[in-house]
């Protein structure tokens, strides 16, 4: 299905025999290789550029593979943020048996895949918080969208350069670009699969995933929260078989070290709660990530302003507050009680020294219970 073109090569009598797509994409060697696609670093002849060209294998028009190369063509057109990959430009190679090739062209990212850098070991808390800062950050403008990428793992997660998590790296750029949107769907959308099918990668599969539920955004959060542990610890959440794995997420949640950062080693676990609706959501994860980062490199992190309420309010408890007991408020009456009982006793031990003929007795506030008995008789004790 890709055309072989018999150019010669630069500086050579040898004909090019690279494939070229759509009569301006020259492929060049294979950047990496799925069940669904194989992408090829390539050159568009046109702009003079290098490009990422993902290839779909030929398929025969109107099955379920062209179905879903054109909806990740369409997904991909709706979106633009700086943490996710550029669709430049997408196409379809026609064949004879009636079959079509889709490619995509996408902008070339130089860095390793987030799988490849977890080969060398695990990332310490800094470079964990701004891998999950970027991909959330992009992963709030796909959702705001009411897309679901549904296959968040490492091997979709692009770094921009080989150093890009070191710390010393400065800049507004993203370290990390997330790519892949091949079985991403509209939340709440029929699938594009047979009846019951699971799609995903099983080690970051979210129980709402494995179970075949409808998903949404809190089931993104959750893989990249799977995605996090396994930066900091350097091994996936879920090991053994396809069916351990499948059904460990359904028992319980993942085990978060109790020895990691607080903060991070808090948003984790809210990330992977097995409830969906328990999860933040992927802005509330930038957020909390940007805030560790900024602590970490010694930056103020400057945060929305609060609007000043229009009508100021001496109450520090709303009405609608439920009361909370005051455990300062029967000492006080009681100390209240005692200072007012000697006060009495003073003044009626001057009168008396004094031989005026006292006023009537003051009277003295009740306290119920045994210590109310003892204040009676102390009173009754000290009268004239």
């Amino acid at each position: 299905m890709l055309e072989h073109v018999r150019e010669a090569l630069p500086h050579s009598s040898e004909p090019d025999e690279r494939p070229l797509l759509g009569g301006r994409y020259r492929l060049d060697e294979v950047l990496g290789r799925g069940g669904m696609a194989t992408v090829h670093r390539a050159h568009d002849l046109l702009l003079e550029r290098d490009v990422a060209v993902k290839v779909f294998p030929a398929v025969l028009d109107g099955t379920d593979e062209i179905l879903r190369n054109r909806a990740e063509i369409r997904v991909l057109a709706t979106l633009s943020h700086p943490g996710l990959v550029t669709l430049h430009d997408a196409g379809t190679v026609h064949g004879d048996d009636g079959s079509e090739q889709v490619y995509l062209v996408m902008e070339l990212v130089e860095g390793p895949t987030l799988a490849e850098r977890l080969r060398d070991g695990p990332l310490d808390v800094e470079q964990t918080a701004r891998v999950g800062r970027d991909v959330a950050e992009a992963l709030a403008t796909v959702h705001e969208q009411d897309i679901v990428h549904r296959d968040i793992k490492p091997a979709n997660m692009l770094l921009t350069s080989a150093g890009a998590l070191d710390a010393t790296r400065g800049g507004a750029d993203p370290a990390v670009k997330l790519a892949d949107f091949g079985i991403a769907r509209l939340a709440g959308a029929t699938r594009l699969t047979m009846t019951g099918m699971t799609l995903g990668t099983m080690s970051y599969l979210s129980p709402e995933q494995a179970t075949g539920s409808e998903l949404g955004p809190a089931s993104d959060v959750y893989g990249l929260g799977l995605v996090l542990l396994e930066c900091v610890t350097g091994r996936p959440a879920f090991t053994g078989t396809m069916a351990e794995v499948a059904t460990a997420r359904l028992i319980a949640a993942p085990d978060v070290p109790v020895d990691l950062d607080p903060r991070l080693g808090d948003l984790l676990s809210r990330m992977t709660r097995m409830a969906p609706h328990e999860r933040p959501d992927a802005r509330e994860v930038a957020r909390e990530l940007s805030a560790i980062l900024a602590v970490a490199s010694g930056e103020t992190l400057v945060l929305p302003a609060a609007e000043s309420p229009t009508v100021a309010s001496p109450s520090l408890e709303s009405p609608d507050t439920p009361s909370r007991p005051r455990r300062w408020a029967r000492p006080a009456l009681v100390g209240g009680a005692v200072v007012l009982l000697l006060g009495g006793t003073l003044l009626v031990g001057q009168l008396a020294a004094d031989g005026q003929t006292p006023a009537a007795p003051p009277s003295y506030p009740t306290v119920d219970g045994p210590l109310g008995e003892s204040l009676t008789q102390l009173q009754e004790s000290v009268e004239p």
